[in-house]
């Protein structure tokens, strides 16, 4: 019998330690600490929020922040909120309820480069907790100068407000960026023109609320709307009949719910429990009047607990939210500019090239960035009047929209220096209707000077200027060196196969000492178990033709796993999070054709019946669930051979 080493021993010790620990000392609470952008320009503002959540109550210091020697704190704020998740348990439906505590910090860069924010501590029943450390990337040469802060320094003999980045509040109102934050939880009423409907009957079972921000706006500009469910009794299942067909708006999906989590709310004095259905951006495309249409859901719900608690008939209901009308006004002729750019929000404009070194005939890139409150996708490149000594190669572009009501659009410019010497790319400059302000406003860049030298002609790497990443030595390929001896070498076929054997020795060596000393063996069996007790369940549901189940079961199945391989954990984490948190040979090799089959998967859980159309069939279902189980085993494949390998599931090239 093979001896473990000193090492491994330990580790079975302390594996074995923490097996027989009574399992209450390990209280359910979670602490984390994320920002909201891990790249931005001089003046921008990067918000950093902790969460504490635990489904009991808890004794919570505030947190202790590390040393921000790169940072000023703008604000800070704290919020508390509640949530119910509805899980089937062996007695049968139970609500686990999730009290968070959220802390935000606002914080300001004070120079350029990778700037640090290291871990926060935050003690919770008299234990302290430790979040992982966070690093921002600010970028020399950005838009515009660092604002100064309140009651900080004058420039000229001028107290300067500060700059703040689209999409922000006023600091000036200590209030606002909270509020914000409420709304958004819809435990404050829309502000301004908004509109929320209540019950038309407090006797209700349920309904279906919607609430907008504003009901008169200009051409193009956002609208945020929400629909939410509102109960007084327990929900067994939920169908969407019709979602809003949106009708003369550009849409962009903020949120859609892909699980019930409540939250309690009290309307002329009845109890409520809340859920957020779906949450849109929508942008009027013309003047006239829009109409915001109904939200149709179709719901099981326990009218009285008893009936919820011993297992009585659950009673079936149908209800509609209210249409809302939209007064859409026509952005002014007069005082429009020649360059509007046919953007209605609040915009920065930054340009920035990767290397101001250049080269003579080789092309670089030059970036350029639209970013702020509004629908970022309508910007088109301004005109662009390079210098003689510069020549426009290629233009290549990209654009998103975030949950946060922002975007940004991308426009990379490949151009060619034709001679050597100091050469200026002018400003460039755009302007947009500011509807808050109610006029036209213009952005600009900063110019910016390159130095173009005379090179090596063919050596410039194309890998580097779509994407401003270059190709790691992990990702190039081996080279093959001609630089040899053909009359002392061995035939090709010996060469492999002696190959071959060393490296089949190598591996079984190492394959050996891991199972023996790390145990990874059994972990990767006791997932592949998890994995196909899951799937027969999903096997049977599909057997039965319960493609609802189907769908359900499948996304549950999906976080799980990739839960495991990311080591997030699936509850409360979205997707497109946990992927990003997987190693990079999950992300590689599954990460795109998983993302796609999800939207099938989630189209069954909720979408109507009407618009799910042959997705349903019994053949297509069975052909998914195969497709996505080959996936889920490949991933758990892969996550745990990176983990054997030590690897961290950062991928460096990610940002």
């Amino acid at each position: 019998m093979k001896r473990l080493s000193a090492r491994a021993a330990l580790a079975a010790f302390l594996m074995c330690s923490v097996a027989i620990s009574p399992l209450p000392a390990l209280a359910a609470v979670a602490v984390s600490a994320e920002i909201d952008r891990e790249q931005m320009d001089p003046g921008d503002l990067v918000t950093l929020t902790v969460t504490v959540s635990s489904e009991e109550e808890i004794e919570l210091e505030p947190p202790v922040l590390p040393e921000l020697r790169d940072f000023a704190v703008i604000k800070q704020g704290r919020s508390m909120g509640s949530r119910s998740n509805i899980v089937l348990g062996p007695a049968g439906p139970e609500y686990v309820t999730q009290v968070a505590h959220t802390f935000e910090y606002v914080l300001q860069p004070q120079k350029d480069g990778r700037l640090a924010i290291g871990p926060v501590q935050v003690t919770v029943n008299g234990r302290r907790y430790s979040t992982k450390a966070q690093s921002v990337n600010v970028f020399p040469g950005g838009s515009g100068q660092a604002p100064n802060l309140r009651g900080g320094g004058n420039q000229g003999g001028r107290n300067r407000r500060p700059v703040l980045p689209p999409g922000l509040p006023d600091l000036d109102n200590e209030d606002d960026l909270f509020e914000q934050l409420l709304r958004r939880q819809g435990l404050l009423p829309p502000a301004g023109d908004g509109y929320r409907n209540g019950p038309n009957n407090p006797n209700e079972s349920f309904f279906v609320q919607v609430e907008v921000d504003k009901t008169s706006v200009y051409q193009d500009e956002q609208i945020t709307a929400s629909w939410y469910l509102y109960t007084r009794g327990q929900i067994r299942d939920l169908d969407t009949l019709k979602y809003p067909s949106l009708r003369g708006f550009w849409k962009e999906d903020i949120e859609i719910a892909t699980q019930l989590n409540f939250q309690q709310e009290i309307i002329d004095g009845v109890p409520y429990r809340k859920a957020l259905l779906a949450t849109f951006a929508l942008f009027p495309i013309k003047p006239g009047v829009s109409v915001i249409d109904e939200y149709k859901v179709r719901c099981s719900i326990f009218d009285s607990p008893a009936a919820f608690l011993g297992g009585g008939k659950a009673r079936q209901y149908t209800k509609t939210s209210m249409p809302v009308k939209i007064q859409v006004k026509e952005l002014p002729k007069d005082g429009r500019p020649q360059d509007f750019s046919g953007a209605v929000g609040n915009y920065q404009v930054s340009a920035r090239v990767d290397d101001p070194n250049v080269s003579v005939g080789e092309p670089f890139a030059y970036r350029i960035r639209f970013e702020g409150k509004g629908n970022a996708k309508r910007i088109d490149l301004p005109p662009i009047h390079l210098p003689e000594a510069l020549e426009l190669h290629e233009t290549q572009q990209d654009a998103k929209f975030f949950r946060t009501g922002t975007s940004y659009r991308d426009f990379t410019l490949l151009i060619v220096p034709k001679q050597a010497g100091e050469i200026t790319i002018p400003p460039i400059s755009a302007s947009f209707f500011d509807p808050v302000q109610g006029q036209y406003v213009r952005a600009a860049t900063q110019p910016i000077t390159v130095r173009a030298a005379h090179g090596k002609a063919g050596t410039a790497d194309p890998r580097r200027l779509g994407d401003g990443k270059a190709e790691t030595p992990e990702s190039r390929e081996p080279g093959i060196s001609a630089d040899y001896d053909a009359g002392r070498s061995w035939p090709a076929e010996r060469q492999a196969a002696a190959v071959s054997i060393a490296f089949a020795l190598v591996a079984s060596a190492l394959l050996l000492q891991a199972r023996a000393e790390l145990g990874w063996g059994q972990r990767k069996r006791d997932l592949a178990r998890r994995l196909q007790a899951r799937f027969r369940k999903v096997n049977e549901r599909a057997a039965a033709g319960d493609w609802r189940g189907v769908g359900t079961e499948m996304t549950n199945t999906v976080y799980f796993v990739l839960g495991e391989v990311s080591g997030q954990g699936g509850a409360n984490v979205e997707l497109e999070k946990l992927m990003r948190q997987a190693p990079p040979s999950v992300r590689r090799e599954i990460g795109e054709p998983v993302l796609k089959l999800m939207e099938s998967f989630q189209a069954l859980s909720f979408a109507p019946e009407g618009m799910i159309g042959e997705l349903k069939e019994p053949g297509r279902v069975k052909s998914l669930v195969s497709e996505m189980q080959r996936l889920m085993e490949k991933a758990v494949s892969l996550g745990l051979s990176a983990e054997r390998g030590g690897g961290s599931s950062a991928d460096p090239r990610a940002s």
